[in-house]
């Protein structure tokens, strides 16, 4: 069976302005379209509502592939409260409680997929890798995607 993944805003950020911006890797583009096109790349709704706040280029780009994002549903949102209440640390002090790291985390834990994520920091309760290696999630990030997948982007 292929692997579903479910991305994490710091990946898209990471992948659309920092490491390989569509003008510049047309290619790799096209592959995420194909992933989402086969149900195989997904993400929390949460997602698409911080990049509309943080990256309005990008959050045009996703709001075409509205598809692939997954509205918490009451057993997500269990997995949430649960995430939120035994990892009290992965929501920093003035950071909004319902922000979407929880809801990744939930939707990759309830639906059996790996999340994607730039964030470092295995050990760290506060982040996603050490909530995800606690709980026993699947996770990777952009690079071991692409050779999970077998991408060339160049």
């Amino acid at each position: 069976m292929a692997t579903v993944y479910c991305i994490d805003t710091s990946a898209l950020i990471a992948a659309w302005y920092e490491r390989y911006k569509p003008k510049r890797f047309p290619k790799l583009w096209n592959q995420f379209d194909a992933l989402i096109g086969e149900g195989r790349l997904v993400s929390s709704l949460l997602v698409l509502n911080e990049c509309e706040k943080r990256s309005p280029d990008l959050h045009e780009w996703l709001k075409e592939r509205e598809a692939m994002f997954i509205a918490p549903d009451q057993m997500l949102q269990q997995r949430v409260h649960y995430v939120l209440n035994t990892y009290t640390g992965l929501v920093a002090a003035g950071k909004q409680k319902f922000a979407a790291d929880s809801f990744v985390i939930a939707t990759a834990d309830v639906r059996g997929y790996t999340l994607v994520t730039e964030e470092t920091g295995l050990d760290s309760l506060r982040k996603i890798p050490g909530v995800c290696n606690a709980m026993g999630i699947p996770f990777c990030n952009l690079m071991q995607l692409f050779d999970a997948e077998d991408w060339t982007i160049g």
